[in-house]
């Protein structure tokens, strides 16, 4: 017998372009969706776990994604988070259970906890990708003088799972610290990571460090996803724990990303303003905060000195090197 499914996630873009709808809020209706209505929809044997089959295609990704932002629903911050946590959860199933070491000979956290990193279970990615920015670090610090073998600590700000500090194992000389407000990231590295000390926080400043803790300190994809005032009270608490002189590396939706936002966005984008997705769930991967170079340098004040603005667009070969896609920022304290 063939058991009729249906594609979740074109059903919930169908309902939310419904109940978004003014004509139909004011009539009242309540429309009944049921398979004849999803275009595409297939009838498929079901899946051995009996979970209903899911068609994760990333055109239909980025349309509920925009349909969620468009919305004017109140109850969209619940909903984005919503689906957010079921699209973890089914790459994660799709990754498989299968324990892994890499050639530095740490093990590789779960397909779970990867995809809460990296968006992506696969485990080539992971290690690929945390190698060639920690790579990129080393050799941009490098050229400005500041070797990280010659540093006393260093701090990976929103850890995660260890993706680019556990490419810097092998320094004898610095203190690696890790902090992430997701406690059982945090804790992974703790049972997993011995060379790093790693530390919960919370979403909000402060940090649990003294003055001047540090001689560096990284941010990879984590002002990507705060909106702007979270992200000034960030950098104003990480000129607070970063040493005089010392270096701040972090990365930004820059002019690279704009071809995501939609015409009227792209306007605002161009005129200097910053574009802010989904600020009810700050701190998640569907909160997208778009910053123009402006932007940034207002953030930065005169507390900081920009040494090296990484564009991706200008800077093509380095950023694929260094498998970037955002805009990449090296401050030093003033």
């Amino acid at each position: 017998m063939v058991i009729p499914t249906f594609n979740a996630r074109e059903l919930m873009l169908r309902c939310l372009q419904r109940l978004d709808d003014p004509a139909i809020a004011r009539r009242g209706r309540r429309g009944r969706l049921n398979q004849r209505h999803v275009a595409g929809a297939r009838s498929v044997a079901p899946r051995p776990c009996g979970i209903p089959q899911l068609y994760f295609g990333a055109t239909l990704d980025r349309r509920l994604k925009r349909a969620i932002i468009r919305s004017r629903l109140p109850f969209k911050g619940p909903l984005a988070r919503g689906y957010l946590r079921t699209v973890e959860r089914y790459k994660s199933i799709s990754g498989g259970h299968k324990r892994l070491y890499d050639a530095n000979g740490l093990p590789v956290p779960s397909p779970r906890l990867r995809v809460l990193i990296a968006g992506t279970a696969d485990p080539e990615h992971f290690l690929t990708s945390g190698r060639a920015h920690a790579d990129y670090l080393r050799e941009l610090l490098a050229g400005v003088g500041c070797p990280l073998d010659q540093m006393d600590a260093i701090l990976d700000f929103g850890c995660g799972c260890g993706r680019i500090a556990r490419w810097f194992s092998d320094l004898p000389r610095p203190q690696i610290n890790g902090c992430d407000y997701n406690s059982e990231l945090v804790e992974w590295c703790d049972t997993n990571l011995g060379f790093m000390q790693a530390r919960k926080t919370e979403l909000r400043p402060p940090l649990p460090y003294q003055n001047d803790s540090f001689d560096f300190l990284y941010a990879c994809s984590v002002f990507t996803h705060l909106p702007v005032e979270l992200a000034g009270r960030w950098m104003a608490e990480f000129r607070r724990v970063i040493k005089p002189g010392g270096l701040i590396w972090f990365t930004v939706h820059g002019e690279i990303k704009k071809v995501q936002l939609d015409p009227e966005e792209q306007l605002r984008f161009d005129s200097g303003e910053i574009v802010v997705w989904l600020p009810e769930i700050e701190g998640t991967n569907f909160c997208s905060t778009f910053w123009p170079n402006a932007a940034v340098e207002s953030m930065l004040g005169s507390d900081f000195e920009v040494l090296v603005h990484l564009d991706p667009k200008a800077q093509s070969a380095t950023a694929q090197k260094a498998q970037l896609d955002h805009d990449a920022y090296l401050v030093r304290r003033v």
